[in-house]
């Protein structure tokens, strides 16, 4: 029985905050970003009726599973490292890399992982500039994503 009681989860009656993450980029040091958009995972169903079926209504028989992008938003600095990555793509490398987002609790522990596969940038958005706002100038990135796998720490 003890050895039961340790493997369960620790029950918390309220969410994580969503503003305690990291993300890691194929191995690299976690990046600070100001905002990430997880993909959403959809799953097709396909309708499908045999001939001789004895009714006249289709079965679902599960489809393909599509993933839309994931966004990855950051104040510009002094690190070129996005853009140099969606260059090279954009110069006909395929430069496909893993990606780690990181929920981090209270104590800026990790607690659960977002790991997406197979990424690839396919969209840049540089910053919007006004000398009139004291807005941070912020780029944004796009990559087409091939999987996702969710762990619980």
């Amino acid at each position: 029985m003890r050895g039961i009681l340790s493997r369960m989860a620790i029950f918390k009656n309220h969410p994580y905050a969503g503003f305690n993450f990291t993300v890691t980029v194929d191995g690299a040091q976690p990046a600070a970003f100001s905002t990430v958009v997880l993909p959403t995972v959809e799953i097709d169903v396909v309708e499908y009726r045999d001939g001789n079926d004895r009714t006249s209504q289709p079965r679902q028989v599960v489809g393909l599973t599509k993933y839309t992008n994931l966004v990855l938003k950051r104040g510009v600095a002094s690190s070129p490292d996005l853009w140099a990555w969606f260059d090279a793509v954009r110069q006909g490398s395929i430069d496909r890399r893993d990606i780690a987002v990181v929920l981090l609790n209270e104590e800026r522990s990790p607690v659960l992982f977002w790991r997406l596969r197979r990424c690839l940038p396919i969209k840049y958005v540089g910053p919007t500039l006004n000398a009139g706002s004291s807005d941070v100038a912020i780029e944004e990135m796009e990559l087409a994503v091939e999987g996702l796998d969710i762990e619980q720490v």
